[in-house]
């Protein structure tokens, strides 16, 4: 099941792929221009070993909305699991005790996608011919506050309205 303790340690290891791609990237340029090739590796876990020990500083962003869309549970579940599929990586998908069905997805978004936020949305059945889509984004951000979890709803819902109508 979906937990918060699993969004901290999905948002830790995206920020540590981050941190080594960019510590590889560094290392092989270095190395390039000083003539001392092959430490991307080395360059790698740096970055990702400074990744972790820079998370801890983080404040965790938690936002959260509600979307009724027109249509069965099944079919609006599958537009969801789309949208967050287009908007991001699928982590994965299940079938709550209740009858609902939650889909979590890593979503980029900052300036080249490079902040990740973890959107988790939770399909139920709701009044006559209606789904109610229980959305909520969890992000890390510094010392600016970019609001990361607030700009993946407004991503996700934008998406999620344009394509049910």
């Amino acid at each position: 099941m979906f937990d918060e303790a699993g969004e901290d340690e999905l948002l830790l290891a995206a920020m540590m792929q981050l941190g080594a791609k960019g510590g590889s990237m560094g290392a092989a340029a270095g190395g390039a221009a000083t003539g001392v090739h092959g430490l991307g590796g080395a360059g790698a876990r740096g970055g990702a070993r400074g990744a972790a020990r820079g998370f801890k500083w983080t404040k965790k962003d938690v936002s959260t909305t509600v979307v009724e869309l027109s249509g069965a549970v099944t079919a609006v579940s599958q537009l969801v699991h789309k949208t967050l599929a287009d908007a991001g990586n699928l982590i994965g998908a299940e079938t709550r005790d209740d009858g609902g069905i939650a889909v979590r997805a890593m979503v980029g978004v900052g300036m080249g996608g490079l902040n990740p936020t973890v959107v988790t949305a939770v399909v139920a059945a709701g009044p006559e011919g209606v789904a109610v889509v229980e959305l909520r984004a969890a992000g890390r951000e510094g010392l600016i506050k970019r609001h990361p979890a607030d700009n993946a709803l407004a991503k996700i819902t934008g998406h999620l309205k344009a394509a049910s109508q």
